[in-house]
């Protein structure tokens, strides 16, 4: 049996929006919401160990490679996310310049890249547990000339 406290919507709600927040680049907010021992799930591109991302330091550390990459790398709410039962599901809009430093990619620096996904979220005592990534990594590939 679980000794999780229930999460209201409203509290889902701020962690969405904190979410989105670091995901725009606001690193320090990973350390509020992610839990130390959070699970990633998510096909990723080249078969990386997924281990690399684990709690709030390797969460905050692979936004950071993307903003590297990407810049502006901008987040947008695309469907407003829906909250129960300790979950949040939540779609987006992603945006910006790719400036290089994706290993394969053909884009020239310069290049707009735009790409929508979804976000799913398990939160538990206040603090994401799971997340789930469902992104249109096809389109992100298109972009950046790493597929015809």
């Amino acid at each position: 049996m679980s000794t999780a406290q229930p999460t209201k919507d409203d509290e889902l709600a701020t962690i969405w929006g904190k979410w989105i927040a670091m995901c725009n680049g606001d690193l320090a907010i990973a350390g509020q919401i992610i839990a130390p021992d959070y699970k990633l799930h998510m096909s990723p591109l080249g078969g990386e160990d997924l281990s690399i991302y684990a709690g709030p330091d390797g969460m905050a550390g692979w936004i950071g490679q993307l903003h590297a990459a990407i810049d502006p790398f901008v987040f947008e709410v695309q469907v407003q996310p829906l909250f129960g039962e300790g979950m949040i599901a939540g779609r987006w809009l992603a945006s910006g310049t790719y400036k290089g430093g994706f290993p394969g990619a053909k884009a020239k620096p310069g290049t707009a890249i735009r790409f929508a996904g979804a976000d799913f979220l398990r939160v538990e005592n206040g603090k994401v547990r799971e997340y789930w990534l469902s992104a249109d990594q096809l389109d992100l590939l298109r972009q950046l000339g790493m597929m015809g």
